[in-house]
């Protein structure tokens, strides 16, 4: 009741929806709690051919990637390096 004579007292400097919205406003943001966080799905990936080959279990599959790993470093190596000297050719 109190309340209520106050606010009948109170005189408005700017107009009545101004007034009003603002009273409306508090009133929502009193009863709004906090948005309970939401647990976002963790994505699986599935590892790849090359990824379980390198780290396979069995000694054998291991030590064939990196026999092939190597040679296949080793001919883009010499590839890079004939393509450089062509280039070096074409300046």
């Amino acid at each position: 009741m109190s309340q209520q004579k106050d606010n009948d007292n109170v005189e408005n400097d700017g107009p009545i929806l101004e007034t009003q919205n603002l009273t409306l406003n508090s009133k929502n943001n009193a009863r709004q709690t906090e948005p309970e966080p939401v647990l976002e799905a963790k994505v699986v990936e599935e590892r790849s051919f090359f990824e379980r080959w390198k780290t396979n279990r069995f000694w054998l599959v291991r030590g064939s990637y990196y026999i092939l790993f190597s040679v296949w470093m080793v001919v883009m190596a010499i590839g890079g390096v004939i393509a450089w000297l062509i280039a070096l050719l074409f300046i």
